[in-house]
């Protein structure tokens, strides 16, 4: 009886940090959508008073700006080392560790967005956005990006990103969804964390107005994700396979169904 009581009590604790981390994915991926790709989103977050000195408002914003980075890289960084994920299994914690992940990040994205500090002083350039071709042109690239993005992570099963497939496996009893994995599609997730690169990369570096904030944030998440970003000869060889089959599987069901 007692046991039956502290698996109740585990599962629900288990389902709460599963949708804790669905609903803090989903506010921080809109949050982060509208950061990144809507100009004026922050309103640069400024209130300048008359004697403020331009520059060392400038400098105390990318000081902030960059100690958020910081926090983002490293809590991404830190809860994505083998380390970290070896004493999650060594206290019996991997079923949870997902899902940890996943709010973590949501939060560091959250705290990231509501503390940027614009610099409205120093551009390094602007578009007209009021030039319709220009407005198209910038709403289509960045549209098709977060398509691909949101795409990306759908098919790359959306449900063992958030965590909440393995806090159901371990419910039903039923083995961790990373042991039905190949060890080819085990690889080339290790060595391809991000997916959406250059989407991403055009949501960063196609901005109608690049501030130094702008700039800063660009460049250290591309340096990041760069650096994140190792797939070899193997992967792609993998990766082509799985695109040749998958492609001779819907043109088999199109012949057979049409």
């Amino acid at each position: 009886m007692r046991y039956k009581i502290t698996q109740i009590i585990s599962d629900c604790a288990k389902i709460v940090l599963g949708l804790s981390a669905t609903g803090l994915t989903f506010s921080s991926v809109i949050d982060l959508t509208y950061f990144l790709s809507v100009p004026g989103f922050n309103n640069f977050k400024v209130i300048i008073s008359q004697e403020q000195d331009p520059w060392l408002y400038t400098s105390w914003g990318l000081l902030v700006d960059t100690a958020l980075l910081t926090l983002f890289v490293l809590q991404h960084s830190l809860l994505a080392s083998s380390k970290i994920k070896d004493i999650f299994n060594s206290y019996g914690l991997q079923v949870i560790y997902r899902t940890l992940y996943v709010i973590t990040t949501s939060a560091a994205l959250l705290v990231l967005i509501k503390y940027w500090i614009g610099t409205p002083h120093v551009i390094l350039w602007q578009y007209n956005m009021s030039h319709r071709p220009v407005f198209l042109l910038y709403s289509c690239i960045h549209v098709v990006a977060w398509l691909i993005i949101y795409v990306g992570n759908i098919c790359t099963d959306v449900t063992e990103l958030l965590g909440i497939k393995q806090v159901y496996y371990s419910m039903v009893k039923l083995p961790d969804p990373n042991v039905r994995k190949s060890f080819q599609l085990q690889r080339l997730t290790k060595h391809m964390r991000h997916p959406s690169f250059l989407a991403f990369v055009l949501i960063f570096w196609v901005y109608p107005v690049m501030s130094l904030d702008r700039l800063l944030l660009a460049t250290i998440l591309t340096c990041y994700m760069y650096i994140a970003w190792n797939p070899d000869d193997r992967d792609y060889h993998y990766h082509k396979l799985q695109y040749e089959r998958k492609y001779h599987e819907l043109d088999h069901l199109q012949q057979k169904y049409y």
